[in-house]
């Protein structure tokens, strides 16, 4: 990977808790705050399938960040229930991240867009 790759500007989102809204159901706060960085944009997926007699879809990438102090808590267990993805306006959860060959300069970031 090289830093000219990162192209794409994503934020990463961290989840504060639950909020009760106005109909009293419970909804998920984010700190969309967080860390904004540029990463490089890799589509691993996408398909259609037909399920419930509804069409869905699925739309699965892998954004590649550098490592840092805000993003090298992504490789803690369970980390990836706590935080998520924005990319053009679009919330993406986390699937899996990893430390690109263990060097300690890239985090691997596989996510798939919210349905």
């Amino acid at each position: 990977m090289n830093s000219s790759d990162l192209k794409e500007r994503i934020i990463i989102s961290e989840y504060l808790g639950e909020v009760q809204n106005y109909n009293g159901f419970d909804e998920p706060q984010y700190d969309d705050e967080y860390y904004s960085c540029w990463s490089g944009l890799k589509q691993v997926s996408g398909k259609e399938f037909i399920a419930a007699k509804a069409t869905n879809s699925e739309n699965i990438v892998t954004f590649t960040v550098r490592y840092c102090n805000k993003t090298k808590v992504l490789l803690e267990v369970g980390a990836t229930k706590k935080y998520k993805v924005i990319y053009k306006e679009k919330d993406y959860d986390i699937i899996f991240c990893s430390d690109y060959n263990n060097l300690h300069q890239w985090i691997d970031i596989k996510a798939e867009v919210k349905g």
